[in-house]
């Protein structure tokens, strides 16, 4: 692929990844993952405590405005992706990210009004879809936003709705977060599976940039997740069947999935990632 300020030469490629055999494998290419249905008249909202509820609605619809967030943002994904001519299989895989979002959103609201016992709604800033239009992305930005995105928020994103799929006893909720987790596992593997084609390609400080980047996201990871959603006494067991992860949990899962996939995967890359989890600053319990 060569490239200048205004042309982008597009060519048919693939990676040498398992992501190319999938997309040539023809009855993917012609029709979508296979969506598992989810109960939804099965839910017993009179089995719940009320506090229970409300910690599960609110779960809810963090998880509807996230998803639904992520529809635009992988959008940017895919149109960055083919405005840098990357191999087809990457830009096909992108491509389809959003449709599952945007169903991931559905499903989401549609549970938190499940839980609410009334129709909920989410609130979405319009001014954080827009401004990331606004710019052109480079390959080194496009490596920073597959570096953020798929590989590291969709990576911990997949380890956390497993960890409520786990948690969960509600036949609904454990449907929902089975298709949902089935469906993050793709997206997280596009990130890696561009950074096995990308990194071979990086200059020195083309790779700098990205360790720096990877570095900082490392450091910051535990912190940002300390806290979970912590249900009053009388109610704890109630949450957890519904598939709230309180904080000791959503620790756990956290600091296992840096310590098993992430690290590994970012040194793996030539990234460093190891150094940064090492001096990372401890949150206070």
């Amino acid at each position: 692929m060569t490239r200048s300020s205004r042309t982008v030469r597009v060519r048919y490629s693939l990676t040498k990844t398992p992501l190319a055999r999938q997309h040539q494998n023809t009855r993917f290419v012609a029709s979508p993952r296979r969506v598992k249905a989810i109960p939804w008249d099965r839910f017993e909202r009179s089995r719940y405590p009320l506090a229970a509820l409300e910690l599960a609605t609110h779960a809810m619809k963090g998880l509807a405005g996230g998803e639904y967030g992520a529809v635009d943002a992988f959008a940017r994904v895919a149109s960055a992706l083919a405005r840098n001519g990357v191999p087809f299989d990457l830009v096909a895989a992108a491509a389809q990210i959003p449709a599952d979002e945007i169903r991931h959103a559905e499903y989401a609201l549609r549970m938190a009004s499940l839980y609410a016992g009334q129709e909920v709604n989410v609130e979405m800033d319009r001014s954080a879809f827009e401004a990331p239009w606004n710019e052109p992305i480079d390959m080194e930005e496009l490596d920073l936003m597959m570096l953020q995105l798929p590989t590291i928020s969709e990576t911990l994103a997949a380890a956390l709705i497993d960890g409520c799929r786990r948690r969960a006893c509600d036949p609904v909720a454990k449907a929902l977060f089975s298709t949902i987790t089935s469906d993050e596992v793709h997206h997280l593997r596009l990130g890696w599976y561009y950074f096995a084609w990308r990194e071979p390609q990086w200059t020195r400080p083309q790779r700098q940039r990205v360790a720096d980047a990877a570095g900082e996201a490392i450091q910051a990871i535990e912190q940002q997740f300390w806290y979970g959603r912590d249900a009053p006494p009388g109610s704890k067991r109630a949450a957890a069947a519904l598939g709230v992860l309180d904080s000791r949990t959503q620790r756990s899962i956290v600091a296992r999935v840096l310590r098993e996939e992430l690290v590994p995967g970012l040194d793996g890359l030539g990234l460093g990632a190891s150094h940064a989890w090492r001096s990372r600053p401890r949150p206070v319990a």
